[in-house]
């Protein structure tokens, strides 16, 4: 394989689409070269997410941007396969040319996302180099070899697969974790007995090296206590030391426990990219609920004692998703049990399952996989606002649900209040929704369906809402009802794995949400498209043909016939479609 000299390359210089390429175009730019420890990849198909629209929406303001792009513009597009085209002379036992890959968007580097697409270039060009990010990133290598028989398109939206799998395989932490970095409040109360049964968990592990504790790679414990005391806050302490981890114990009067203050102020000087794990006892205050969690970490918990009703908490919604963020609560003396109350988010047998905003080809991912579960659920509740976008979902369903035996409901949202939608979803499932999977990018949403859950509901916000959008929520049903509060974004790279393997069995029809197709020149208008809702499926973007319009697929009878006739039931997505429309 002899790459082009020059390739085709749409690079995002801020926000709107105005900003993206020179003049409406991708730019022309020499291919790049890769270095002895880097790849060069043709990249054979990509599929647009609508996370691209949100970086297109707010440029450089995207918490997964943070740059300047006039200086350095992001190549969007993380749902990618590839060919390798070019190896690195370091890399040429681990790698050749002609090796069909996909890719792993979420790519870790001592910790940190460099999600491709974002701070990584991403697919929306004909060539890319992958660097040590990449290829040797905290999970190894981010690149998973892809079967032959295995179609570019259906390839590429592997990874949005793996985002819907992922979000039914969170498991809440059983314990803080023990290389972390907690914020830890502890009341007098001598009257009862506080306690964290996973302290007894974490005292089992074996303490750490004392180099490793020397340069303070076990974490921080800050110990906020009642200056009355209370044995609980020695034992806090004393496993943190036992881990390793610094700590410092804050002795303050009751009338400060709770101050918000104290916590934004260990937060700068002890934890300044958050807590992973904060531990409210007592009755924490509202104020100190919402500095909580702003104080967060990514993928940080948040867990609280409650004994009376709390006021409305304000909540970063848009955090919980793009942070992953764990809220739980318990009203019991032992905040473990804010843990051990809490469920995991798989789907089991006769859960009652809410999919909000569920147009689309991720609604139907989402519905695939609830339909198709061995253990099904006994109902699945499907909500947009678009009649016609629920149309391919009751295609795709009906016969799935009839099949499962699996109670399967469609409602129209449209130009309903909050208050007329809450009353019809009430009616349609009394006694509360298990699951509610959020798909809409709408802080109005989460409002509207959290007080649908049952005890021990779980609220999934899967859809991307901006960070910084608050909404007031009664953060006492956690406690009194182990209800659970989570958001889901992206995947690891077993769920990546896993959903590759069931795409080449067959057991993951990736082929059936595809909607449109298009050259890289029209990417543009592909984005208009995606933002109007202009087709029912996915819209996928091949490099390799520039000039290839945006077509839907029952177009492609018309305008690209011999293609049209190597569709699968003149729907489906196939190889033999790309081998017909001209791809390598």
């Amino acid at each position: 394989m002899t790459p082009s000299t020059h390739h085709l390359r749409w690079n995002l210089y801020g926000a709107g689409l105005e900003n993206l390429g020179r003049n409406g175009k991708p730019e022309l730019l020499p291919t790049p070269q890769p270095a002895p420890n880097e790849l060069l990849a043709r990249i054979d198909a990509v599929g647009i997410c609508f996370s691209d629209l949100k970086i297109v929406r707010l440029g450089e303001a995207h918490p997964k941007i943070a740059r300047d792009l006039r200086r350095h513009p992001v190549v969007m597009g993380h749902e990618i396969s590839c060919t390798i085209a070019q190896v690195g002379d370091a890399l040429k036992d681990r790698f050749r040319v002609g090796e069909r890959y996909i890719v792993q968007a979420d790519v870790y580097v001592n910790g940190r996302v460099q999600a491709v697409g974002y701070a990584l270039d991403g697919g929306y060009s004909q060539y890319t180099v992958f660097g040590a990010p990449v290829l040797n990133g905290d999970a190894g290598c981010y690149l998973l070899r892809c079967p032959e028989h295995v179609s570019y398109a259906e390839a590429a939206l592997v990874e949005p697969w793996a985002c819907v799998v992922a979000s039914y395989r969170i498991q809440p932490r059983p314990t803080p974790q023990p290389n972390g970095d907690w914020f830890v409040v502890v009341p007098h109360a001598p009257r009862v007995r506080y306690r964290c049964r996973a302290l007894q968990k974490l005292a089992l592990i074996p303490n750490p090296a004392p180099k490793a504790r020397e340069k303070g790679a076990s974490g921080t414990a800050v110990i906020v206590v009642d200056s009355r005391g209370n044995p609980l806050a020695e034992e806090f302490l004393q496993t943190a030391q036992q881990l390793g981890m610094a700590t410092q114990r804050m002795e303050v009067s009751e009338e400060s426990l709770y101050d918000p203050t104290l916590l934004q102020h260990s937060q700068k000087t002890h934890a300044p990219d958050g807590f992973t794990d904060i531990l409210l006892f007592g009755n924490p205050t509202p104020a100190l609920l919402e500095t909580a969690l702003d104080a967060l970490c990514y993928g940080g918990t948040l867990s609280f004692t409650c004994h009376r009703t709390i006021p409305p908490v304000l909540v970063d919604v848009g955090r919980l998703h793009y942070d992953r963020l764990q809220v739980m609560g318990t009203s019991s003396w032992d905040i473990t049990d804010a843990y051990h109350h809490t469920r995991d988010t798989a789907l089991h047998k006769g859960d009652r399952l809410l999919i909000f905003g569920a147009g689309g080809a991720m609604g139907q991912m989402q519905l695939f996989y609830a339909l198709t579960r061995p253990e099904p659920p006994a109902q699945v509740v499907v909500v947009d606002r678009h009649p016609e976008r629920l149309e391919p979902l009751r295609a795709l369903g009906t016969p799935l649900a009839q099949s499962a035996g699996i109670e399967l409901q469609f409602y129209c949202n449209a130009e309903a209040d909050s208050q007329t939608q809450q009353a019809h979803l009430k009616s349609l499932c009394p006694h509360g929704f298990d699951q509610i999977m959020l798909l809409a990018s709408s802080a109005d949403a989460v409002a509207l369906c959290y007080p649908l859950l049952t005890d021990g509901g779980v609220l999934n916000l899967f859809a991307g809402i901006p960070k910084g959008q608050k909404v007031a929520l009664d953060l006492t049903l956690l406690a009194s009802r182990h209800m659970r509060l989570l958001g889901s974004s992206g995947s690891t790279m077993d769920d990546i794995a896993e959903c590759l393997r069931l795409v080449a069995e067959g057991a993951l029809p990736a082929r059936t949400v595809i909607g449109a197709i298009a050259g890289l020149n029209a990417l543009p208008e592909a984005l208009r498209a995606v933002q109007e809702h202009r087709y029912p499926g996915k819209i996928v973007v091949f490099p390799q043909l520039p000039d290839l319009p945006l077509m839907g697929l029952q177009e492609l009878a018309t305008r690209l016939p011999a293609v049209y006739a190597q569709l699968e039931d003149g729907c489906y997505w196939t190889k033999a479609a790309e081998t017909a429309l001209g791809l390598p």
